[in-house]
């Protein structure tokens, strides 16, 4: 199984491989799309999966879906999704005469498919299972949005919302287990730490028993608001994913990176972070403790056999 961080910026876009299989996790920022199509053209893909609504996740697949060149017709997509705009404007996002992104896939005989905490799909060898969110979040989501947006002032009301209901997108993120020939990968989208370790206990794990992976892409870009002791304390995992470029946001928070630090100093061993942008000495120069257990690669292409 082969993943593939493509360079999305401050945000997500992912490809998960194994033989002629191709998985799309994210779509980034609208640059990313011509890494994203690249791959397709050399590739194709079988399943879109996308973790939740916020625009560094989504800009790569507004281009997607708007390419008329593009054949989606065996293309299955995954996303939660209220009513969304279908033109990308920066980090905002505003009606394209007045169609969805909903209504621009249903043009092209195309929908997105709901995801729920326990199902599970495969494609190819690769099995995938939701871990989170429950059917409950996902109607908290959709009560929570602003479908109704007019043109004149749709980029306006469509930042507001996004801010008003923030929590609730991150909270609706999908976490996504996937499997191939005895290797796991689990990515947590822009996920909430406690619904990851609720989702990981409901499988059945523990911090005595706990979940084996061969790589964790970590929450929010390495947001201290999404990774805890107890997360980490729940996979058995030496290899981490972050995907940012650093961006204006300054990810990933230095309280993440000590958590990691001090993880692997208790167990007596050494974890590798891997990133997709050169942004080791930035993260250094915010550690004010010492980092001796971690080694970070920036490398965007990993294989696990």
């Amino acid at each position: 199984m082969e993943f593939i961080s493509f360079g999305a910026l401050q945000g997500d876009s992912f490809i998960v491989k194994s033989n002629s299989t191709n998985i799309l996790i994210d779509g980034g920022m609208p640059s990313t799309y011509g890494q994203i199509r690249e791959h397709l053209d050399h590739n194709g893909i079988d399943a879109i999966f996308i973790t939740h609504v916020d625009y560094d996740h989504l800009g790569g697949i507004f281009n997607l879906v708007n390419d008329e060149e593009l054949d989606l017709t065996s293309y299955q997509l995954f996303m939660n999704h209220p009513e969304f705009p279908s033109e990308y404007q920066g980090e905002e996002v505003g009606f394209k005469h007045g169609h969805s992104l909903k209504g621009v896939l249903e043009q092209r005989g195309k929908s997105f498919n709901q995801v729920t905490t326990n199902q599970e799909l495969t494609f190819g060898n690769i099995n995938v299972v939701v871990l989170s969110p429950d059917e409950v979040t996902v109607e908290l989501l959709y009560e929570s949005w602003e479908s109704n947006i007019i043109y004149e002032d749709g980029i306006l009301k469509y930042k507001k919302q996004q801010t008003q209901s923030g929590d609730i997108i991150n909270k609706s993120s999908l976490i996504l287990l996937l499997s191939c020939n005895g290797s796991n990968i689990l990515m947590l989208g822009d996920s909430h730490a406690e619904s990851a370790c609720t989702s990981i206990k409901n499988r059945g794990y523990s911090a005595e028993s706990p979940l084996p992976l061969n790589l964790l892409k970590l929450s929010h870009h390495g947001s201290s608001h999404n990774t805890n002791e107890e997360l980490l304390a729940l996979v058995d995992c030496t290899n981490y994913y972050i995907s940012t470029n650093g961006g204006r946001y300054n990810h990933p928070d230095a309280e993440t990176i000590q958590l990691l630090q001090e993880r692997a100093a208790e167990l007596g061993t050494s974890f590798t972070i891997y990133l997709n942008y050169d942004i080791e000495d930035d993260i250094r120069q915010r550690c004010n403790f010492p980092t001796s257990n971690l080694l970070f690669i920036e490398q965007c292409s990993l294989e696990y056999s």
